[in-house]
């Protein structure tokens, strides 16, 4: 018994590390959020992005969080993939990068088909919005 759940044990670390090998590796921020929108992953291209560790966001309400993405104005789409179960169109919005640049943030959310459900948000510097007003959807 106890050689099964070290194998099993060492299988399921085997399966998060690569997990994470192919988060990290994904140039895209790539946030995971649980049913109730508190972020469960945050993949580097998220922290270089934004300028938040995993550390700073894991279990924080996303839509609480402040860092230059208007996160309220995905609300409505993040709530509809999980109501639905189905990928939503993506949603452009202006945004300030860590740098303070104003920027177009493309962002995409699909249905996490984990055992409590949420979504998968992920995000891509778009076009320069050219304009150094407030941040807004597009």
């Amino acid at each position: 018994m106890n050689e099964e759940m070290r194998i099993r044990s060492e299988e399921m670390d085997e399966a998060r590390s690569f997990l994470e090998g192919v988060l990290t590796s994904i140039a895209a921020a790539v946030v995971v959020l649980d049913q109730d929108f508190q972020v469960k992953s945050w993949n580097l291209g998220a922290a270089d992005l934004w300028g938040l560790r995993l550390d700073e966001v894991l279990d924080e309400p996303f839509f609480g969080l402040d860092f230059g993405l208007p996160t309220q104005s995905l609300r409505a789409m993040a709530e509809e993939c999980i109501r639905t179960g189905k990928r939503g169109a993506s949603m452009e919005i202006d945004a300030v990068n860590r740098f303070g640049r104003h920027m177009s943030c493309r962002v995409q959310c699909s249905p996490f088909g984990g055992q409590h459900g949420g979504v998968v948000l992920l995000m891509e510097e778009g076009r320069s919005p050219g304009a150094e007003g407030s941040a807004g959807v597009r």
